[in-house]
């Protein structure tokens, strides 16, 4: 398996181990550079998926990555609810 597969299978796990416990007090799901072993189709797709689970509760991505800021400007244009910070 891949860096990047595992990346994502652990991700996943994470995500789904948040999402049964958003049924009760929101807590944030804060995660640095999930996204650096991620193809653009996976990383965009992932995204995506974090701004869903963002109606929900408080999600705080750190990155260092310019594509992935880019690629989450573009998702604020298609439904707003991401804030970026540069810091």
């Amino acid at each position: 398996m891949s860096s990047g597969t595992r990346d994502q299978l652990y991700l996943s796990l994470r995500l789904a181990t948040a999402e049964t416990y958003l049924h009760g007090e929101p807590m944030p799901f804060i995660v640095d550079d999930v996204l650096v072993n991620f193809d653009e189709a996976r990383a965009a797709a992932t995204l995506r998926v974090l701004q869903e689970m963002a109606e929900r509760t408080q999600v705080i991505l750190f990155t260092h990555h310019r594509h992935i800021v880019d690629m989450a400007t573009e998702i604020v244009k298609e439904r707003p609810g991401i804030m970026i910070k540069n810091l």
